[in-house]
C-alpha cells in the first residue's frame, strides 16, 4: 500500500524548480563562474584530501606471508573512491551551489534549509561535500514544518531517495534521517528502500544506508526488508564486495531463524563460489562463528529449538569443509576458512577430523603449497595431543627417502620456500618448555633429531635467509646467542604471526568485531 506524505500547506512549486526556470539556472551558473572561488569551480572534480586508500586486499609482504583479514582491510574495500560502480553511481563531482548561498570570503553557506527546499536546491546540496554537512546540522527537528516538507519532497520526487542513498555524500544525510526518524517516518523509509533493496545493498555508498537501516529501524519493519532478499541471488549479495557487509550486519542483528535461509542456499547452490571468493568466505567464516559460538541464556521451547537448528546448519557446513579439504587449504581465501575450523576452540571436534582426514598422509605435499602449508602450521600448533604426535611422526618418519638423492621429508622442507615455515613451527614446538602437548622426554628426542639434521646441512643452510633463521632459531632453543650473519634475519611471516595468527573472535575482523583470523564487520562508516 502505498503511503503519501503531502502535509497541508506545501505547494508543490515550494518544492522545486519548473524545468525552465532549472534549466535558466544552470546556463547562468555555467556562465558566470565564481572568481573569488576558494572551493567552488562549476562542476570541479571531487578530490580527496588524501590519496585513496589501497583497494587490494591481498598484497602479500613477502612471497607468501600476507594479512587478508585485518580490520583496515576490510574497511578499505568500501572506502575507496570507486565512481564507476556498476549499481548506477555516476562520476561524483562537487555539485555546483548556488552562487549566492555561499560567502565569497568566509566560505560559509548563507542560504537557511527552508530556502534550499522553497528553490528546488535540496538535491544539489545534498550531493555536494559542504552542502551535505551543512544539510545535516540543519537538520530539522520533529515536528516542524520543516521536517513535513523534507519527507513530502522524498515522497513525491520519483527515485530520489535511491539516489540520494547511492551518493558519495548524500547518503550520510540519509543515514542522518534513519537516526532522527520517528515511527511514522520509518514506515516511508522502509518503503522507500524496499524498491529496491537489492540494488542498495549491492553499491558502495548505499549498503551504509541499509546497516543503517538495520541498526535503527524496528523488527516489524526491518525483518520484511529481509524477506526481499529471498527472491534474490544470494551467492551476488554474499560475493560482492559491498553487499557482503549487510549480509555480515544481518547475521549480528538477527535471530538465526531470520537468516538460516541464506546458509542453507549457499549450501545448496554454489557453495564453492563463496567459500573460493575473496569476500565470500568471510561470510563462511563468520557464519560459522556465529553457529558454533552461541551460548543458550536460558532454556526455552524457542532456545532448544534455535540450538537444534545452528547444530543441523554447522554440521552441513563442516561436511562440505571436510569432503573439500584439500582443496580449499590450498585455495587463496578458502584456506582461511579452514584455518579459523583448526584454531577455533569451539570446533575442536572439527579440527581433530579435519587433521585425521585431509591433512595425515599428505603433510609433505601441502607443506610445499603456498597457502596449504598456513593450514599445515596451524594445525601443529593446535593440535591435540595425538594428533601432533601423528604429525610429527609422519614428517619424520613417515616418508621413503628418494632413492636416488637418498632425501626424505625434512631434507625437501627445510630448503623449500615454503616447507621451511613448517620447520620453523616444529622448532617452535620442541624447543617450548612450557609446550603442555608433549612430555620432556618426547619433545627432547624431536628437538634432537631436528637439531642433528640442521646442524649436518649448516653449510647450504647459511646459503639463504630462511636457512640462517632456523639456523638461529635452534641456537636459541639450546641458550646460545645467534650468529652474526649481518643481515636482519627476522622472517618476515613470523614477523606478521601475531597479526595473521591473532584469534578473534574477528573477522574478521574471519571478524574471520568480533574477530575473524581477521574478521570484523566493519563499521558503517567505513
Amino acid at each position: 500500500m502505498s503511503i503519501s506524505y503531502s502535509p497541508m500547506g506545501v505547494q508543490q512549486n515550494e518544492m522545486r524548480m519548473s524545468s525552465s526556470s532549472f534549466q535558466s539556472y544552470r546556463k547562468y551558473l555555467e556562465e558566470s563562474p565564481v572568481k573569488s572561488g576558494k572551493r567552488f569551480n562549476n562542476r570541479s572534480h571531487f578530490t580527496p584530501s588524501s590519496s585513496p586508500p589501497n583497494s587490494s586486499l591481498f598484497s602479500p609482504s613477502h612471497q607468501r606471508s600476507r594479512n587478508l583479514h585485518s580490520d583496515e582491510s576490510r574497511e578499505d574495500s568500501n572506502r575507496s573512491f570507486d565512481y564507476g560502480n556498476r549499481c548506477g553511481s555516476t562520476l561524483h563531482r562537487n555539485n555546483a551551489l548556488p552562487i549566492d548561498s555561499v560567502d565569497p570570503l568566509s566560505g560559509e553557506i548563507t542560504y537557511s534549509f527552508d530556502r534550499i527546499l522553497a528553490e528546488g536546491s535540496f538535491e544539489i546540496f545534498a550531493k555536494d561535500k559542504s552542502g551535505c554537512h551543512f544539510l545535516q546540522e540543519q537538520y530539522p527537528e520533529e515536528g516542524t514544518t520543516l521536517r513535513y516538507r523534507l519527507f513530502g519532497m522524498l515522497e513525491n520526487k520519483e527515485g530520489l531517495f535511491e539516489e540520494m542513498c547511492k551518493d558519495v555524500f548524500a547518503n550520510f544525510f540519509v543515514q542522518k534521517m534513519l537516526e532522527k526518524s520517528t515511527m511514522y517516518e520509518q514506515r516511508l523509509i522502509a518503503m522507500w528502500i524496499s524498491k529496491s533493496m537489492f540494488a542498495l545493498c549491492m553499491n558502495r555508498y548505499s549498503c551504509r544506508v541499509i546497516q543503517k537501516a538495520i541498526e535503527h529501524l524496528p523488527d516489524e519493519l526491518k525483518i520484511p526488508l529481509l524477506d526481499e532478499l529471498h527472491k534474490e541471488d544470494l551467492v551476488m549479495l554474499t560475493v560482492d564486495q559491498n553487499a557482503n557487509h549487510v549480509i555480515q550486519k544481518i547475521f549480528h542483528s538477527f535471530d538465526l531463524c531470520y537468516w538460516s535461509f541464506i546458509i542453507i542456499s549457499l549450501l545448496e547452490e554454489m557453495f564453492f563460489s563463496v567459500v573460493e571468493n575473496k569476500y565470500g568466505c568471510r561470510v563462511v567464516q563468520l557464519a560459522i562463528e556465529l553457529l558454533s559460538e552461541a551460548k543458550l541464556e536460558h532454556i526455552s521451547f524457542e532456545n532448544i529449538a534455535e540450538a537444534e537448528m545452528r547444530e543441523k546448519l554447522l554440521g552441513k557446513i563442516m561436511e562440505k569443509l571436510i569432503d573439500n579439504c584439500e582443496r580449499l587449504s590450498s585455495n587463496e581465501f578458502a584456506n582461511y576458512v579452514i584455518q579459523h575450523v583448526i584454531t577455533a576452540s569451539s570446533l575442536a571436534k572439527y579440527r581433530d577430523i579435519i587433521i585425521e582426514k585431509c591433512l595425515l598422509g599428505k603433510l609433505l605435499s601441502m607443506s610445499q603449497e603456498k597457502y596449504a602449508s598456513h593450514v599445515v602450521e596451524k594445525a601443529l600448533e593446535h593440535a591435540s595431543s595425538p594428533m601432533l604426535r601423528e604429525m610429527m611422526d609422519e614428517i619424520f618418519d613417515g616418508y621413503v627417502p628418494h632413492p636416488e638423492t637418498k632425501k626424505d621429508a625434512l631434507d625437501i622442507l627445510l630448503f623449500h620456500q615454503f616447507g621451511n615455515y613448517v620447520i620453523q613451527r616444529k622448532l617452535i614446538i620442541c624447543s617450548s618448555k612450557t609446550e603442555y602437548r608433549l612430555d620432556d622426554r618426547i619433545r627432547e628426542q624431536w628437538l634432537a633429531r631436528l637439531e642433528d639434521r640442521i646442524n649436518r646441512c649448516t653449510g647450504k643452510l647459511m646459503r639463504y635467509s630462511s636457512g640462517k633463521k632456523i639456523l638461529d632459531m635452534l641456537r636459541a632453543a639450546r641458550g646460545q646467542p645467534p650468529i652474526n650473519h649481518g643481515i636482519g634475519l627476522s622472517s618476515p611471516r613470523h614477523k606478521l604471526s601475531s597479526t595473521n595468527n591473532h584469534h578473534h573472535h574477528h573477522h574478521h575482523s574471519h571478524s574471520n568485531n568480533t574477530s575473524f583470523n581477521g574478521l570484523r564487520v566493519p563499521d558503517l562508516y567505513r
